[in-house]
């Protein structure tokens, strides 16, 4: 993706952007950021993708989000300077991102209107799907906690979705066997097709009407 193709840094200038972008190249399995280290600006993807994850304090590993070419990832602690709430990890060789200084950031922030309206759209759109998520989530087979994030990532991805067995488990906080498992349901289903690394959905509207039905009712005795 080109950096004129995002609406966060199309609102400035050329000079500006010249300025103040910093290319940054990563293979993958490379770590972008730590979970906890100083917030130092803000990242833009411009090409592969960004998994968030977050290690809780038994260890355990969490995928909180998959960010691809136009995302911005970084913006939790660029006003307080918190650390990061997760760590970036680059999942394609080569994953191109841009940074942005965050004096630089903020700088922009109060002088450049559109880039502050921007911001904000971002950090509205971001709480507004992590409620959706946990919200339509919660309570639901695994099954259908799957046929969310599937729908959600092919929309994203043009309907290609490449992650291992073990990051979808990471996403939903299940085991890479049940993904296994539940993914080949869903394949026998016909709404993706799965291979090494890669899953084609194949109907999002259905993954989508599939994601929506309601969720068991427990009855109590």
């Amino acid at each position: 993706m080109r950096i004129e193709d995002i609406t966060l840094l199309n609102v400035l200038t050329p000079d500006t952007r010249r300025r103040v972008l910093v290319m940054r190249r990563f293979s993958a399995g490379e770590t972008i950021f730590h979970q906890g280290s100083e917030t130092t600006g803000l990242w833009v993807v411009l090409n592969g993708r960004v998994a968030i994850e977050h290690f809780g304090a038994q260890g355990n590993l969490t995928t909180s989000g998959i960010w691809v070419a136009g995302d911005v990832v970084g913006i939790a602690g660029l006003w307080d300077k918190s650390g990061y709430p997760g760590s970036a990890r680059a999942l394609d060789t080569p994953t191109e991102l841009v940074w942005i200084d965050r004096q630089a950031a903020l700088a922009l922030h109060q002088s450049v209107p559109a880039f502050a309206m921007t911001i904000s759209q971002l950090l509205a759109e971001r709480l507004r799907l992590v409620q959706e998520s946990v919200a339509s989530r919660q309570g639901r087979p695994i099954i259908l906690q799957l046929a969310i994030v599937l729908s959600m990532l092919g929309r994203k991805t043009a309907s290609h979705v490449r992650l291992t067995h073990e990051d979808l488990a990471n996403l939903i906080g299940t085991r890479r066997e049940t993904i296994s498992r539940v993914l080949q349901e869903l394949q026998r289903m016909e709404l993706i097709e799965v291979g090494y690394g890669d899953i084609f959905v194949k109907d999002v509207a259905r993954l989508e009407a599939m994601a929506l039905e309601p969720p068991p009712r427990s009855h109590t005795p």
